[in-house]
């Protein structure tokens, strides 16, 4: 395997001495709690998870709050709450945000869990390192808002959005960037990633081959696969060399990799 800490920034220096893999938490231990919340995120971490992903998008008053969808409907109980369905994340301010039960749709467990801002998140997610997924929102206002957070330097951010990369690339050089695919990672397609600035490869484990890990792997960036909750589909990224494996199960595969119950797959 290459060795993916040697010309790293600060997040992948602390990532470097993992072993044998990095386990990154999909939307918090979202198999367990209710996803892109705070108990999710400090569950991941508490159960050894080295990186927390999830995603992000700003509220009518520009505030970065994480969300996976555009709609509110899955995952609050905001249908209830405003009397109608479809209602977006950049259609609420932040305090009409804060009004919605973002727990309750998974269990009653977690009722009152509210919609989290990107700074609680990095806050509920330390130590572990933080991987931001840009689901909308403009790349100067997330640039402006780590550099306010002192946080360039300590998260990954990554995006569908490669236009969106490499702008954010060019206002915040500094930022360790990740491109993500969901399509077939062909050899123009993964060329396309000079421009963006992107030094992790962060690709469907479904859609990724040997070839391609191969491609990603020689041109010097991170490998990363989502989302893999199998064992046996958790060895093949790691026998493609995946440096990183994106699961909602972090800690079966936390305890799997303190136990070396993967060594042999790479």
């Amino acid at each position: 395997m290459a060795c993916w800490g040697c010309s790293a920034s600060q997040p992948l220096q602390r990532l470097r001495r993992v072993d044998p893999y990095v386990v990154v938490a999909h939307r918090g231990a979202s198999a367990d709690c209710p996803e892109n919340t705070e108990v999710a995120f400090r569950t991941a971490v508490e159960a050894g998870a080295q990186m927390v992903e999830f995603d992000v998008r700003q509220s009518k008053d520009g505030v970065w709050v994480c969300m996976h969808d555009a709609t509110l409907d899955r995952t609050t109980d905001a249908q209830g709450q405003l009397g109608r369905s479809g209602a977006r994340v950049d259609q609420l301010t932040l305090a009409e945000l804060r009004q919605l039960d973002a727990g309750s749709w998974f269990g009653q467990e977690f009722a009152g869990a509210r919609v989290a801002t990107l700074e609680e998140a990095l806050a509920a997610i330390a130590p572990a390192v933080a991987m931001i997924e840009h689901k909308s929102g403009d790349p100067r206002a997330m640039a402006d808002e780590l550099r306010r957070l002192d946080a360039v330097e300590d998260v990954l951010v990554q995006s569908f959005d490669w236009d969106w990369l490499e702008q954010l690339h060019a206002l915040e050089p500094r930022l360790l960037l990740g491109a993500l695919g969901g399509d077939d990672p062909s050899p123009e397609r993964l060329d396309d990633l000079e421009r963006t600035g992107a030094r992790v490869v962060h690709w469907s484990h479904r859609r990724l081959t040997d070839a391609a890990a191969r491609r990603v792997l020689d041109s010097g960036r991170l490998l990363c696969a989502y989302t893999v909750d199998e064992e046996a589909a958790f060895g093949r990224c790691l026998r493609r060399g995946c440096h990183m494996v994106t699961t909602n199960r972090p800690a079966h595969f936390v305890r799997l990799g303190r136990a070396g119950g993967q060594d042999g797959a790479r």
